[in-house]
């Protein structure tokens, strides 16, 4: 097997686990898989030689197409999880804020300090 089809194997794969839509549960393990995937594709990438034949031409045009794809549905996920850890500390930050209401006052609140000899 060549290196461009084994790296058309690991991106064709990235590709289909890009496409699931894991659980809040499942998106630990999802993110590990991803990355195992990308440290693999990297490591072929960079000992790859240029496409000799023509089907090694063709594969590395599907490889880039798929990439595109797998560029942005990686971008809307991080999205995605960048907009839900907000939406947590925000949660968090209210909910400390409607159990104890006087943490953030002020201990100088009311106080006038004259400063005229």
């Amino acid at each position: 097997m060549s290196q461009v089809q084994e790296l058309h194997d690991l991106t064709s794969a990235l590709y289909k686990l890009v496409h699931e839509t894991p659980s809040s549960e499942k998106r630990t393990e999802h993110i590990e898989k991803l990355n195992v995937l990308f440290d693999k594709r990297e490591a072929y990438m960079e000992n790859l030689e240029r496409p000799t034949s023509d089907e090694e031409k063709a594969l590395g045009k599907e490889i880039l197409e798929m990439d595109r794809v797998i560029q942005d549905k990686v971008n809307h996920q991080m999205k995605d999880l960048k907009r839900e850890m907000a939406r947590l500390k925000k949660t968090k930050t209210s909910n400390q804020k409607y159990t104890n209401p006087y943490q953030q006052v002020s201990n100088y609140d009311g106080m006038f300090l004259d400063k005229k000899k």
